[in-house]
């Protein structure tokens, strides 16, 4: 037997004084407000888990104007102030600055490179060449652009981008290039980054630039679409989008409590204020518990949340739901649940219960190693039995549980929990994590058993009326352990009398999970080698 000891949740928040931008789950640069979390896609891969992105270091972008503002179409065209390019018409290529746009969210803007070349030559785009980056010997920069091709590039040799040295009067003494794959694809998808450390005594300046090559006599036809172009100091983060002067993006301040992070779960109730007058039948919930409270009267200014007379207890908020200890309380949120947990503490174990989801997705960010682990689990069962008939005509079954044990033993990373159904609308009864103990190996025969808390009248007549309720899961299961171990273990489940855990009697089995509180705990001293510990577990309530 296995238990996930959860982490017991409270508010917790993330500080960053200045937006961010990063990628949705269509493949969408989006912008994050200050002051909240940012969790991002790889739009390189949509399928993959979402991940939370942070940056435990303020970032400069030193592109000036990587939006592109004030740029227009014309021939040759002017490219934005500051990016520096080979005049117009070298060795017969007409280079012409077409129109600028947006595309999956990054401002762009496109440059047609055309003409049979009299001789072999190398073209140029450079980002902040005209006033180049200061650096140092030893600095390792980054640099990043998006780039892509509008059609499929002709008569182009070896496009590739380069992060150059330069030494005071901009003499480039060395450089680092990797290979750009110009292909039409979308632009979310067409990142190039190249990191290179600065080597040379005598280096005082860097920049980046986009470069290709052709030989004599090539019909040389391509137009490229360039996006956000950034260089910036150590590795390269999300895009930091720039006008007319350099920015800088705060760093992300996790605040030191165990709690929930960020939700996408939309907030309906405010909370509750005893300052303001509520009406009748008005929701509010307690900032404390999170538990939502209606008005039973009006005019009702200063009631304490406690007082029957003026309040009426309901259930967890929809954002909490999933955090609390009841399976019977559900978040629910269209298309996608999206939770960040901040668990400080080291916690191996992440269950989810009561679920109505076609897909999990988990994966854990650290603040300066990144993301450090990712999963996807796909709820859908087997259901052909190994029949055609069963495959093409049986009925979807669907896991309504998840469970890893294999998070990094990390003590202050983040957490992100996606629930996934697209076309409809995800629920989460239950979402635990926390540190795994090893009690035993569970023994054959143990059982389960259901609890009904629906009541049924019968009348005279032979007819009746049913109040469905929810129901309970209780097991009896006897698990051997080392002798040594059992005054251990008995310890540690006395600590948590009347505390929810999750009991694995089985990882592979759901049947064989359960999420609830010992009642009893029995003992019985076999041999001096393994010793029997006999456990009664009261599931939470259901729906």
């Amino acid at each position: 037997m296995i238990i996930v000891d959860p982490v017991a949740l409270g508010d917790a928040a993330c500080t960053r004084p200045s937006p961010k931008w990063v990628f949705d789950r269509t493949g969408t640069l989006v912008e994050v407000p200050a002051d909240t979390l940012a969790v991002t896609y790889d739009p390189a891969d949509l399928s993959k888990a979402p991940y939370a992105d942070i940056d435990s270091q303020a970032k400069t972008n030193f592109v000036r104007n990587n939006t592109m503002q004030g740029v227009v179409a014309g021939s040759p065209g002017t490219t934005p102030t500051y990016w520096g390019v080979e005049a117009n018409g070298i060795n017969g290529i007409v280079r012409t600055v077409m129109p600028t746009g947006v595309e999956d969210g990054i401002e762009y803007l496109e440059i047609r490179y055309a003409g049979i070349a009299t001789a072999g030559g190398t073209h140029q785009i450079g980002f902040e060449s005209v006033v180049s980056t200061n650096a140092a010997p030893g600095e390792t920069w980054a640099a990043s652009v998006f780039v892509a091709s509008v059609g499929d590039p002709v008569g182009l040799i070896n496009p590739r981008m380069q992060i150059s040295e330069r030494t005071a009067a901009g003499g480039q003494t060395a450089a680092g290039e990797v290979q750009a794959p110009l292909t039409p694809k979308p632009l979310s998808k067409s990142r190039i980054i190249v990191r290179h450390t600065m080597a040379q005594p005598d280096t005082a300046r860097t920049s980046h630039k986009v470069i290709f090559s052709y030989a004599a006599g090539s019909v040389v036809d391509v137009t490229l679409r360039i996006g956000l172009p950034q260089i910036e100091l150590d590795d390269a983060t999300s895009p930091i989008k720039t006008g007319s002067g350099t920015v800088t993006r705060a760093a992300d301040v996790i605040s030191n409590t165990a709690g929930l992070v960020y939700s996408n779960v939309p907030m309906v109730e405010p909370p509750y204020s005893a300052a303001t007058t509520y009406a009748k039948d008005v929701a509010v919930y307690d900032p404390v518990s999170k538990i939502v409270y209606w008005s039973m009267q009006a005019s009702n200014l200063g009631k304490p949340l406690t007082d029957p007379a003026w309040w009426n207890k309901r259930t967890a908020i929809n954002r909490w739901a999933m955090f609390d200890d009841r399976n019977s309380t559900v978040t629910s949120n269209p298309e996608e649940i999206i939770a960040v947990v901040s668990a400080r503490a080291i916690t191996q174990g992440m269950f989810a219960g009561a679920l109505d989801a076609s897909e999990v997705r988990v994966s854990m960010t650290h603040p300066t190693r990144g993301l450090v682990f990712s999963e996807v689990r796909n709820l859908i069962l087997p259901r052909s039995g190994s029949s055609f008939f069963g495959w093409c005509f049986n009925r979807l079954r669907m896991r309504t549980w998840f469970l890893t044990l294999k998070l990094p033993v990390f003590a202050n990373a983040l957490v992100t929990i996606a629930i996934l159904k697209p076309g409809g609308v995800p629920k989460c009864g239950m979402c635990l994590q926390g540190p795994v103990v090893e009690f035993g190996r569970s023994m054959m025969g143990l059982g389960t058993e259901l609890k009904d808390y629906s009541s049924t009248t019968f009348y005279a007549d032979g007819t009746s009326d049913t109040i469905p309720r929810g129901f309970s899961k209780r097991m009896s299961v006897d698990v051997v352990v080392e002798s040594d171990r059992v005054e251990e273990l008995e310890d540690y489940l006395s600590g948590r009398r009347q505390k929810t855990l999750v009991y694995l009697a089985s990882t592979v089995r759901g049947d064989t999970m359960l999420v609830g509180k010992f009642s009893s705990l029995r003992k019985v001293i076999d041999s001096h080698r393994n010793s029997k510990m006999s456990l009664q577990i009261e599931g939470v309530l259901n729906r």
